[in-house]
């Protein structure tokens, strides 16, 4: 390997330099420490991409929800009863469901590669998934909704609207809620729907408590994402500060645009942004979408919470 490095050494100059018209810095590099930026960036593209994954995920679920919240808020105040208002209802969220399926499968599709390009083995992170779908119907379920919705036809196939007084005992708010649900026996219509998941369904399947328990899982899925790439990124990261820093420190200010480059007779063949910014967003996106394993358990209520002498 050495010989080969020098072999292609020989017309080859590696440097930092900010790619500008003022005058600055030539910093020398070798030709390990170029090819070690060059994997930190690799590593650091793959990390966001994890990143902004699973954050299109999240917010495809959250439109989920809302859309449904809106219709059930639209039903309470304008009586929605109608068969266009249904309709209507069912093609919006039906879309919902079709792009929150699009993209749990493009995650789960795209995880185990990119953990790879970030240096991480991804066996742990299947291990986990396979776990959430060997223990929830409801991601198994979703699953072959996403496969069906992909191939067959729609995910959503009615609405429920529902109304009803609260508490029952003693009635005093009027509560409204929207059921989306997938038929059992439209699914049985088609050959290609998983058996083994239609065999464990109910009549109707609710597609909100289904979709809650699957994003629920995928998100235990990037949990373990984000431990496994943790070293790794830190380590890319440490990288580029470095560099940074050394040219900044031979500059004596901060430049934009500084890259790592590779001239061969004078002529640039080969450069590297080294700049953090974009990998400043990766560590927002982590902070904002913290992974929710229990999704399963949770839910919004616009109800109000009242003592108990009230």
């Amino acid at each position: 390997m050495k010989e080969q490095i020098a072999e292609g050494q020989k017309n080859r100059k590696c440097s930092l330099h900010v790619l500008v018209l003022e005058t600055n810095p030539e910093l020398p590099l070798s030709e390990e420490e170029f090819q070690s930026l060059k994997q930190a960036k690799s590593c650091l593209n793959s990390a966001i991409a994890l990143e902004e994954n699973y954050d299109l995920l999240l917010g495809n679920y959250r439109e989920l929800e809302l859309e449904a919240m809106s219709a059930a808020v639209s039903n309470m105040t304008a009586g929605r009863h109608g068969y266009n208002d249904f309709f209507e209802i069912r093609t919006s969220i039906n879309r919902r469901v079709v792009n929150l399926l699009s993209a749990t499968r493009m995650y789960l599709d795209q995880y185990p590669q990119l953990l790879k390009k970030v240096g991480a083995e991804p066996k742990s992170a299947k291990e986990v998934a396979s776990t959430a779908y060997d223990t929830f119907f409801e991601y198994r379920f979703m699953e072959a909704l996403r496969n069906h919705a992909q191939h067959a036809g729609l995910a959503v196939h009615g609405v429920t609207m529902g109304m009803s007084w609260l508490p029952p005992s003693d009635p005093k708010q009027l509560q409204f809620s929207i059921i989306p649900y997938a038929l059992k026996s439209a699914l049985e219509e088609e050959p290609a729907f998983k058996r083994a998941v239609l065999d464990q369904c109910s009549e109707q399947v609710d597609i909100i408590s289904a979709a809650r328990i699957h994003v629920g899982g995928i998100s235990s899925v990037h949990k373990k994402v984000r431990e496994l790439i943790k070293p790794f990124v830190q380590e890319a990261r440490s990288l580029f500060e470095d560099a940074i820093a050394r040219h900044e420190a031979e500059a004596k200010e901060r430049y934009s645009g500084l890259t790592a480059i590779v001239k061969e007779n004078g002529a640039i063949v080969e450069k590297i942004s080294i700049l953090l910014d974009w990998d400043d967003i990766r560590q927002l996106l982590v902070k904002k979408n913290h992974p929710v394993e229990n999704l399963g358990k949770r839910f919004v209520t616009s109800q109000s919470v009242r003592r108990a002498n009230e």
